[in-house]
């Protein structure tokens, strides 16, 4: 995704704002109107037609693809590679994995251990 980007990117390089670490407030901006287009769908389709009717899923995952295209382009400006961006995902993810949210000191976390445990 963030090689997809960079050429993307090199593609209208001439027409698009320079892409730089300083002008990221703007991709994540636009990632934020992406987000909100996502809950545009789901708010006016429901959950029903994203999961049943294959239009909407459609439309559904666009505008998350849309979303993952702003984050690569986020990853571009920052300079970090693919390599650094996948290693450093399966390290949170396992550390996710491992997690015990009953032992965490944060609010969020002590409330899902909370449901979770409910739900046993």
């Amino acid at each position: 995704m963030v090689r997809l980007s960079e050429k993307l990117y090199n593609k209208h390089r001439h027409k698009w704002m320079k892409a730089t670490p300083e002008s990221n407030i703007y991709w994540i901006a636009w990632l934020i109107g992406e987000i909100g287009e996502v809950i545009d769908v789901i708010k006016k389709k429901g959950v029903e037609k994203i999961m049943g009717n294959k239009d909407t899923r459609q439309e559904m995952l666009e505008e998350i693809i849309d979303c993952y295209m702003y984050l690569a382009d986020i990853l571009n400006r920052y300079k970090y590679t693919p390599e650094e961006f996948t290693k450093k995902y399966f390290e949170k993810m396992h550390f996710n994995l491992k997690r015990d949210y009953k032992k965490s000191k944060t609010k969020n976390d002590k409330e899902f251990a909370a449901k979770e445990e409910n739900q046993l």
